[in-house]
């Protein structure tokens, strides 16, 4: 069990960072015995514990005890662990003492972590506040740069090491269903819903210039092929064809999804209203943020993906930033689905440090907006299903990888091998990390002029080859949030046994969590986590458990 001093405004943020590292931990009780102690203030009690942890940006009692001279750096900072460079948004600080380093400060090759060994066990002194960087993460998010960074994954997983390292056996529910290897979530915004109902506007006017242009000098520099830049020629010269319905209209996809995603779920956010630019919307350009359909002009096609499996979401307009018409909105889809619990994810990706308070007020689910128009990675470090701090219900499901941040010529612009490569970076994150992996592919993507068909088809190959489970974003959000329903009453280990008494409020998960059980290591060099050695067990809702660790 681990036990967790903290100041009283880092508590909220301490029980968020256990939903995501899932083991038995709780508020630190005097008289109780824990084989962890986490510590972030400046004193500290009489302890007798296994392994002391303490994590602080400030000088501390704890220095003085063992004559540590610290130093601060300018941050933020990286911090250099695992051959990564894990960035440090908060306050930083060197040391200059008789410890053992385990993390150096990637520019100075300075000791930003050391570790003394007693009689009694282990100390750890490290040099940043980890809940500061769990709040700024979850709640500011990272910039550009560190996009590809998986940052508060990482600092879950240098926690775990260390536990391991310090010779002491962990229980953990993993981020991942039993029998994979992480989770997949499909999703599709649907702004555009048929080029028909676009004439001679910026819309149309736009695509001509790319399909004819853009194609012929994309096919001069080889990154459009002969036969891409034909086909968008074909659909221009078709565009009056299209206008008056002798033409199959190439911007209205559902179909081609169903054919390509057969057997698999996914999820749709539909526009609530036509010709609305919405509110508080930022540049010369919001006015063209509004749309020329809504969701009760496709009511048939919105009851073919239903019958389908796939799931009916809101692409929001206002919500983010109003209650009141949040509430108008999420009543738009009501009226078609017939559901009540519906998910959103808002238009052009609009959010402020006021819109997840909003957005609960309104009655919704679930959020899907927080990730980067610019690029693709981890905005808010994590791969987990998350709750936003000041909120009790609503949990988000961050975005990871989009079409429009690959490709388009004002953001990366990737070719698609440079595509592949970042996208395969998420994946082995996944792999390593668990937790999910949220896909956006707009819904006029396979289409002229964009063409995207080939490398989401390639895309999801690669997903079913890795063991995914294949999820709609309100599964994917049910089945975390069934895992945080799950409390590590007691755990204890006794004469080669772990003894588990658990609560399981959320009914059992389908497909099933599971426990992972890590062996009690002898004490060496330091090991990473791939390297201790544990097993696996299905978990099904058992409120005592007794597990032999042989």
């Amino acid at each position: 069990m681990i036990g967790v001093l903290c100041k009283e405004e880092e508590k909220e943020i301490a029980q968020e960072f256990f939903e995501l590292f899932k083991t038995p931990w709780e508020f630190f009780g005097e008289g109780r015995h824990y084989d962890v102690v986490i510590s972030t203030l400046r004193e500290i009690p009489a302890l007798n514990t296994a392994l002391f942890i303490l994590y602080s940006s400030e000088p501390t009692q704890f220095d003085g005890l063992e004559r540590i001279a610290i130093n601060h750096v300018v941050s933020p900072s990286y911090i250099y662990h695992d051959g990564m460079g894990l960035p440090i948004y908060g306050d930083l600080v060197i040391f200059c003492c008789q410890g053992q380093p385990l993390l150096y400060n990637q520019s100075s090759s300075e000791a930003v972590a050391v570790k003394f060994t007693g009689p009694q066990g282990h100390n750890l002194r490290v040099g940043y506040d980890l809940f500061h960087e769990a709040a700024f993460l979850l709640s500011e998010g990272q910039p550009v740069e560190n996009a590809l960074t998986p940052t508060l994954e990482l600092h879950i997983s240098m926690l775990r090491d260390w536990i391991l390292n310090a010779g002491i056996p962990l229980v953990e529910i993993p981020p991942v269903p039993w029998g994979y290897r992480f989770i997949s979530c499909l999703t599709h915004d649907v702004d555009f819903a048929g080029i028909r109902l676009h004439k001679l506007d910026h819309t149309m006017w736009g695509f001509v210039n790319r399909a004819l242009v853009g194609s012929f000098l994309g096919f001069l520099k080889g990154t459009r092929s002969l036969v891409q830049m034909m086909k968008n020629w074909t659909a221009v010269f078709s565009l009056p064809l299209v206008y008056i319905g002798i033409a199959k209209d190439f911007w209205d996809d559902f179909e081609r999804y169903a054919e390509i995603e057969e057997g698999l779920s996914s999820t749709f956010f539909f526009i609530p209203f036509k010709n609305r630019p919405g509110k508080m919307v930022k540049g010369d350009r919001s006015a063209w943020r509004a749309t020329r359909y809504d969701i009760s002009d496709i009511k048939v096609q919105i009851k073919k993906l239903i019958k389908r499996g796939s799931e009916i979401g809101l692409h929001g307009i206002d919500a983010w930033h109003n209650a009141e018409k949040g509430r108008q909105e999420i009543e738009r889809i009501i009226e078609v689905t017939g559901r009540r619990e519906i998910g959103v994810r808002m238009h052009w990706l609009c959010f402020d440090h006021h819109s997840p308070s909003i957005l609960e007020q309104a009655g919704f689910d679930y959020d899907s907006t927080v990730g980067y128009n610019e690029t693709i990675g981890y905005k808010a470090g994590t791969a987990q299903v998350y709750r936003f701090l000041g909120v009790t219900r609503l949990l988000e499901l961050p975005l990871h990888i989009q079409d429009t941040a690959l490709f388009y010529p004002n953001r990366l612009a990737l070719t698609r091998a440079q595509a592949w490569d970042m996208c395969g970076s998420i994946i082995n994150a996944a792999i390593r990390f668990g937790g999910v992996t949220t896909v956006l592919w707009h819904q006029r993507s396979l289409a002229p002029e964009r063409l995207w068909d080939k490398f989401y088809i390639n895309l999801l190959q690669e997903l079913k080859s890795q063991d995914t489970w294949f999820g709609t974003a309100s599964q994917v959000v049910q089945w975390f949030r069934q895992r945080r329903s799950v409390t590590f009453e007691d755990c204890s280990y006794i004469s080669n046994k772990v003894r588990l008494r658990l609560r399981c409020q959320g009914g059992i998960s389908r497909p099933r969590m599971f426990l992972r059980i890590h062996k009690p290591q002898k004490a060496g060099p330091v090991r990473s986590y791939a390297e201790h050695g544990h097993f696996d067990l299905p978990y099904s809702g058992e409120s005592l458990m007794e597990i032999a660790l042989d």
